[in-house]
């Protein structure tokens, strides 16, 4: 019999993956940093702004659209349309990203110089063909994931990040004689050799594995089948567009308005270290909480179809329990000890950028918990069929970044991004909150509980706190902060933060119900 796929089941599968990747990641972007230093990663980050927001068109909100229609139709044993929907989707999307690379391809220039930055336009030329991968693999995540199949999208996750790996970093390394600007666009091109293999292997699984015919839907059934992916898609892609064009204005703001008052390559150089370094350690929580979202939106669809309530309640709080378990260690560590943490991982910034990146992490470190409570939430919602309130919700948290950014870089520079990205954020996860509990009743309990998860990582990072400020070595800081990650792991599963249905949907499961027993009479069933 075939096993069945639990939530948080899945989710694990999406966050190994993505910790695999963020690890390769790291191997990449690490040396890479060092390589290009904070003035080559200005550059190479003022194409990722432009390179997000088409991607957020090309096929951003595709693949939660497709879960959600093919976990729909096999609740109904319609798994012959979801087939078909995949089909028509991929040959649409496919022309779309066509269409995206050939139009960023011939816009590079303008792209390049309106941003301040010229040296970008070769890289802009090197990341485009990814933009037509990309909306294909969006089509065959989204089938998988509708599947609760999560091993193809953890798989893609790891292709991307050797190609990245193996391919950017031996460009980079090979053109950087003929001087950074080469250098990035060979790590860049890097970028799109990943997405094509990535595309390659999901299409094989897809096609083969799948024992999928390669044929399009009649013409009658696939406008109607685009209809419903444009029904869910559309409100999606406009609400997942928000930040990311929110972004794509900071990297023609941020450098031209701090180039008033310094040198163009120190503007460059600060914002390379907030876009690169900073973002990059923010973000890593922020992504294996989002492999939480990846999974609970197919599984709320699911339960909304059979309206099954109690399903939905139960999976709403593990998700936003887990995820913020996720994000809660992490930004206690950022905040202790955020030299500490960029010394080591990027050894050839100077004293003075790990000074101003330190700060900068220090600021970023609450942003993770807010970020990760946006992030869950919208998958929620979306995963619940309400895609118009996080679309109201990421507006109001983007405009406030917008204009708080561009007043707060006039007043204190490059910390204002910062500062305004935390407004944002916290005003996003709260508006989102609101609209979860509206819609499946305040789950005092799950707050709660929580809140535990977060108490837990502050107290037990105080030592490592007090190591930082003592002055002990950054290796001896780091390796007294993993082993307060063990124990505030251990109190996790320890103590009542999980109840015993949400600890066996884990992987493990079962060792870690057995474990809680020990501590707890009460199973939470």
């Amino acid at each position: 019999m075939k096993k069945k796929r639990t939530l948080l089941g899945g989710a694990g599968i999406i966050m190994l993956a993505t910790l695999g990747a963020k690890v390769l990641g790291a191997l990449y972007r690490i040396p890479l940093t060092n390589m290009l230093g904070a003035e080559g990663m200005g550059v190479y980050q003022s194409v990722y702004p432009v390179y997000a927001l088409i991607l957020s068109v090309s096929g951003g909100a595709v693949p939660m659209a497709i879960s959600v229609l093919v976990a729909s139709y096999s609740a109904a044993g319609e798994n012959a349309r979801g087939v078909r929907l995949t089909l028509g989707a991929l040959a649409a999307m496919l022309t779309t990203g066509a269409a995206l690379t050939a139009a960023l391809m011939l816009l590079n220039g303008v792209a390049a110089r309106l941003q301040g930055t010229p040296e970008a336009e070769t890289g802009y030329l090197a990341i485009a063909p990814s933009i037509f991968f990309f909306s294909g693999i969006a089509v065959l995540k989204g089938y998988f994931q509708g599947k609760n199949n999560m091993n193809p999208t953890a798989l893609s996750q790891i292709t991307e990040a050797l190609g990245k790996l193996l391919f950017g970093m031996l460009l980079a390394w090979l053109l950087l004689p003929k001087g950074v600007e080469y250098a990035v666009a060979g790590a860049l091109a890097g970028v799109s050799i990943g997405e094509g293999l990535t595309f390659g292997v999901l299409a094989a699984r897809f096609m083969i594995k799948e024992r999928i015919e390669l044929k399009l839907p009649p013409l009658k059934e696939a406008k109607r089948l685009y209809k419903e992916i444009l029904a869910i898609s559309l409100p999606i892609g406009i609400g997942g567009m928000i930040f990311p064009l929110a972004q794509f204005l900071d990297s023609f703001t941020v450098i031209n308005i701090l180039s008033l008052n310094m040198p163009a390559e120190v503007a460059t150089a600060e914002y390379g270290l907030l876009s690169a370094p900073v973002n990059t350690l923010v973000n890593l929580p922020v992504s294996l909480a989002l492999g939480v979202g990846i999974a609970v939106a197919p599984h709320l669809a699911g339960s909304r179809a059979a309206r099954d309530m109690e399903a939905i309640r139960l999976k709403l709080s593990t998700s936003l329990k887990a995820a913020v378990a996720l994000g809660v260690p992490f930004a206690a560590l950022f905040l202790a000890a955020p030299a500490e943490v960029l010394g080591v991982i990027y050894p050839s910034l100077s004293a003075s950028e790990i000074r101003l990146a330190a700060e900068l992490l220090r600021i970023g470190a609450v942003n993770v918990v807010f970020l990760t409570l946006m992030q869950i939430s919208v998958s929620v919602l979306q995963g619940l069929g309400y895609t118009s309130a996080p679309i109201k919700n990421l507006a109001a948290a983007g405009a406030l970044k917008i204009v708080a950014g561009i007043a707060l870089l006039f007043a204190v520079g490059i910390q204002g991004v910062m500062w305004a990205n935390l407004a944002a954020y916290a005003l996003g996860a709260a508006l989102n909150m609101a609209s979860v509990f509206n819609l499946t009743g305040k789950n005092s309990l799950m707050l709660q509980k929580s809140g535990v998860s977060c108490a837990l990582g502050a107290i037990i990072l105080v030592p490592t706190a007090l190591a930082s400020v003592f002055g002990l070595s950054a290796w001896a800081v780091l390796g007294l902060a993993a082993v307060s990650g063990i124990i505030y792991l251990a109190a996790l599963v320890a103590l009542p933060v999980f109840t015993y249905r949400e600890l066996v949907s884990l992987p493990m499961g079962a060792k870690l119900a057995r474990f809680n027993a020990k501590f707890n009479s009460d199973k939470g069933e």
